[in-house]
């Protein structure tokens, strides 16, 4: 288990925020969640704004993730996430199209970090927070959501690790976001 730096942490996040426009916002923001996961156990930095084969889809950053050490053994073999630091809540259309990237690929889990949340209700029966539970059913794939309150509350990378498998949890177990 490794401990994260707070100043890191709040260091990018102001980055982020205070970026000249949303390129470099976004720069920032990957660079904040190249740190988190790099830190964890038997996840590796794999790249970052990878497109396909046909350039429909860019991946923000992609870890390698060696399952039989890795202390996210729990999520597939490569780590998939997508960044987004908006003023406003990302909706069902953002949602929707971060399942169809996962999707394509053949994956069961995705990391979605928005730093302002998601539209609708924790319960799944509105918005995009109905996009994450219908994931699970339709496509069978888990959207695993950190926002920007979660960030700051890591101090350890298990930390980090129990969080992401708690919200497996919620979203399987208890249908909840």
């Amino acid at each position: 288990m490794a401990n994260y730096s707070q100043a890191t942490i709040r260091r990018l996040l102001h980055e982020s925020d205070t970026a000249p426009n949303s390129d470099v916002k976004g720069d920032k923001l990957e660079t904040l969640v190249k740190y988190l996961f790099e830190k964890v156990r038997g996840v590796s930095f794999h790249k970052k704004n990878v497109l396909d084969g046909v350039r429909a889809h860019e991946l923000d950053v992609v870890f390698k993730n060696d399952k039989r050490i890795s202390d996210l053994y729990f999520l597939d073999f490569a780590i998939i996430t997508e960044c987004k630091n908006t003023a406003s809540r990302l909706g069902s259309n953002e949602v929707r199209w971060f399942i169809s990237k996962l999707v394509d690929r053949g994956f069961s889990a995705g990391v979605l970090i928005s730093l302002s949340g998601i539209t609708g209700a924790a319960d799944g029966v509105s918005n995009a927070h109905s996009e994450v539970l219908h994931a699970i059913t339709r496509d069978g794939v888990s959207i695993l959501l950190l926002d920007r309150a979660e960030i700051l509350s890591l101090a350890t990378t298990q930390d980090l690790a129990d969080l992401l498998s708690e919200k497996i949890l919620s979203l399987t177990i208890e249908r909840t976001v």
